[in-house]
């Protein structure tokens, strides 16, 4: 089990094991996920400035925040 601790402002450091493990480097993008009281930290495999000149959404408004509200609840 690895144990991490939360700063005053809300950080949290990554550990360099789970770092080296999943090849996090610094200005890498993740997403959190919810499942149930659980967090799922997930890195994005595209890079943040290519999602933004595509201009697409992941999946159309609606449906997205649809799907988001399931995950929250």
């Amino acid at each position: 089990m690895i144990v991490g601790k939360m700063s005053k402002k809300g950080q949290i450091v990554i550990p360099k094991e789970i770092r080296d493990r999943f090849n996090l480097k610094p200005g890498d993008a993740v997403i959190f996920r919810f499942q149930g009281n659980r967090v799922i930290l997930e890195k994005i495999q595209e890079k943040m400035t290519d999602i933004l000149k595509t201009g697409k959404p992941v999946a159309p408004s609606a449906e997205y925040v649809k799907k988001l509200r399931e995950e929250w609840t």
